[in-house]
């Protein structure tokens, strides 16, 4: 597949409304490092979709990077705006789910949530997301996904935040997809290279001082593009440092996987 390197289709915009965690998990690095509570700013959050909502955005809308979402109390909220200004986006869940239950979920979902994707990393399922499952219908089961992960066999060093679990030769000579389809803003209002930038390392912008359309033609971007496209990760910091292989964009819904206007 041709990708654009100036731009490619935005197809999905991961959003971290706050910067905490209320787990510390092997395969993350809030396991070693410790983060200010903090959360984005509301203007900050409402423009951002204001701006999605003026370049026709319609593809996947999700609440974290490296924190737990359902920690903010503002997420219903947030979910309704987003559902109301942009009625094609897939808003798409990730969450540990320890705070997840019955009430929770029908407020999500009556709020605009279209599907909630609960990830567990010590090896069991927790209680309150089984009564989850027993509660709700087999419809309602469809938009919910729930999984436990085997940490050593699923781990990635996400950047090489997470030192210790590389299990290829660094810098791994392979494409990767992220910056050409998915746009990271952290909780600082600060758009980063990809999901996997705990620490900021690669700061494409500010979204208090620059618009998303800007800052998803920037030179940055255009860079990191064009060296990935050649597989060529040696002096790019990191992927340098990297071991993830996404070398397609993942599959979801989308009803207009072309953005003319980002």
């Amino acid at each position: 597949m041709a990708y654009s390197l100036f731009n490619p289709p935005l197809q999905a915009v991961e959003i971290e409304i706050n910067s905490f965690c209320n787990r510390k998990c092997l395969n993350c690095p809030n396991h070693d490092h410790e983060r200010p509570i903090a959360f984005l700013e509301d203007g900050l959050y409402y423009r951002i979709i204001d701006e999605l909502a003026a370049l026709h955005f319609s593809g996947r809308l999700t609440y974290n990077m490296f924190n737990e979402p359902l920690l903010d109390k503002r997420l219903p909220a947030f979910i309704a705006y987003a559902r109301k200004m942009l009625p094609s986006v897939f808003i798409y869940l990730n969450t540990n789910g320890d705070l997840l239950d019955l009430n929770m979920w029908q407020n999500l979902r009556r709020a605009g949530l279209d599907f909630a994707n609960v990830s567990q990393y010590d090896g069991r399922y927790n209680q309150n997301v089984q009564n989850l499952l027993d509660a709700v219908d087999d419809e309602e089961k469809k938009h919910i996904f729930h999984r436990v992960f085997d940490i050593e066999k699923d781990a990635t060093n996400l950047g090489g935040s997470v030192p210790g679990v590389t299990r290829r030769s660094l810098p791994v000579k392979e494409f990767c997809v992220r910056p050409f389809y998915q746009l990271c803003v952290n909780y600082r209002g600060r758009v980063v290279l990809c999901c996997s930038d705990y620490f900021g390392a690669v700061e494409i912008g500010d979204l208090h001082r620059q618009s998303i359309k800007q800052l998803w033609r920037n030179w940055k971007f255009v860079y990191y593009r064009y060296k990935l496209m050649r597989k060529n990760r040696a002096g790019l910091r990191l992927c340098r440092d990297c071991d993830n292989m996404d070398v397609a964009v993942p599959q979801f819904p989308l009803k207009n996987r072309e953005n003319p206007d980002v």
